[in-house]
């Protein structure tokens, strides 16, 4: 069967019930216990866990103690997950049309204008009424997008510089990082390119294969990251769900044309 692992702090979960049968509901809570009715009767586990690391050391802990290599997806998700995919639950219902890697948001916050409603609006329209999903291209060098501004991002990028001893302007940062991770292939291959993908909220949906073929290491490499204090890691994660997954990277680097 299906699972949706949720990393849930305080948001309110009546929502759970709303799931279709085809998935299992796996809660991991960081924050008050949960005592609703409809919550305790829908989720097939709930499962206290510290309060560090954000969604990110939640993920990496199931992939490390309950993840299967099996056909059947894994959805992850925040406890409140309609911020970033206001189609959520719809999307379930389309698992069976899923790729193997299925991203799920849209945006980041509305209110924020990240991204850009201009930018959302021309998307919708060609989605036809279909779920809203959008992935993200942004940088590999700055960690900003590629078709807006957004401050935030590029400081992200600057931040991870700067605590790793002030690495260069120009450096590839997702290269840098899956270093850490012992994922040296894939960081080989980011350093060949240019350009990511990602899906706002960390919100994603992947079959268990593609996860189990992660090496243990690499995982408990990037958890042990998550829970470092450097809030950084996380964000930086959130970016790079798709590619440890399978997700291409773009844009080859620029070569020198020949004379």
């Amino acid at each position: 069967m299906n699972r949706v692992v949720l990393a849930r702090y305080s948001e309110p979960l009546e929502w759970i019930k709303l799931i279709p049968d085809d998935f299992e509901v796996i809660i991991y809570n960081k924050g008050d216990r949960i005592d609703s009715p409809g919550v305790l009767q829908r989720a097939s586990q709930i499962i206290d866990r510290p309060n560090e690391g954000r969604e990110s050391e939640t993920y990496l802990h199931h992939m490390l103690t309950d993840a299967r290599d099996d056909d059947g997806f894994t959805v992850y998700a925040q406890g409140g997950p309609f911020e970033h995919s206001p189609d959520f639950i719809s999307l379930l219902h389309t698992w069976k049309n899923w790729d193997d890697l299925q991203p799920m948001s849209w945006q980041w916050l509305s209110d924020k204008k990240v991204p850009p409603p201009l930018l959302l609006a021309e998307y919708e329209r060609g989605l036809f009424g279909r779920p809203r999903v959008r992935l993200e291209r942004f940088s590999l060098l700055t960690w900003g997008p590629i078709d807006f501004i957004d401050q935030g991002a590029w400081g992200m990028g600057n931040v991870y510089r700067a605590i790793h001893g002030g690495l260069p302007d120009g450096t590839n940062i997702a290269s840098h990082f899956l270093s850490l991770a012992k994922l040296d292939d894939l960081a080989a291959e980011a350093e060949r390119h240019m350009v990511g993908v990602f899906s706002y909220g960390a919100i994603f949906a992947v079959r268990n294969s593609r996860v189990a073929a992660v090496p243990a290491e690499s995982i408990d490499i990037l958890r042990n990251l998550a829970v470092s204090g450097v809030a950084v890691y996380g964000y930086i994660l959130e970016r790079l769900w798709l590619h440890l997954f399978g997700e291409r990277f773009d844009l080859p680097k620029f070569a020198p044309r020949p004379l």
